[in-house]
């Protein structure tokens, strides 16, 4: 198999464009195919070029999009602590509020009991005070009847003392009459019913 030989060889042996160095025969190359080889390598140079430069630009792009990773990673580490420390207000507050919410219940809870007892206190004393007053209703009663048992005794002394200051005046003295004695327990009505 013959050996395959570039521009650049072929320059460098002055093959090309020269008349000086003698190419043995066979590895001499036509114009059409030289003219041919150099489009390629042409194509070929300006291709490795655009490839090269499309590298450069990726490379760019690629460290351009590293930075903004970058940046979007410190933001998003910067929102994730607000986030965490938000996070962490909140737990506080809960707590916070969960504590305030079981004093104040605790609060009620012994007040419901004070008026409870309270309660209880006010029935017991009520329910004394109605015993004490039917005491004192009955204690009422008998005084009432011994006030209208005295004020018959009244009447009767005052109506001894009238007879007694008429028959003096009458100038008749006589033995003094003495007013059949009632049960103390016989009613003011029923007594003047009877001493008539």
């Amino acid at each position: 198999m013959s050996k395959v030989h570039t521009l650049k060889d072929i320059e460098d042996r002055g093959a090309v464009g020269s008349t000086k160095v003698n190419i043995p025969p066979g590895r001499q190359l036509g114009s059409i195919r030289e003219s041919e080889l150099e489009i390629a390598l042409r194509s070929s140079i300006k291709m490795t070029s655009d490839l090269a430069n499309d590298c450069k630009d990726l490379q760019d792009l690629c460290l351009k999009q590293k930075k903004d990773l970058v940046l979007v990673q410190a933001d998003a580490n910067k929102k994730i602590s607000q986030l965490n420390m938000a996070n962490t207000r909140l737990k506080s507050s809960e707590q916070k509020s969960h504590t305030e919410f079981d004093v104040e219940r605790a609060n009620y809870s012994a007040e419901i009991k004070s008026l409870k007892s309270n309660i209880k206190t006010l029935k017991r004393e009520a329910t004394l005070a109605q015993k004490a007053s039917s005491a004192n209703k009955a204690q009422i009663l008998s005084l009432e009847t011994k006030i209208r048992e005295l004020e018959g005794k009244l009447v009767d002394l005052e109506l001894e003392q009238v007879l007694h200051d008429s028959n003096v005046k009458g100038g008749v003295v006589e033995e003094s009459v003495q007013m059949p004695k009632l049960p103390d327990w016989l009613h003011d009505n029923l007594r003047s019913i009877v001493c008539e």
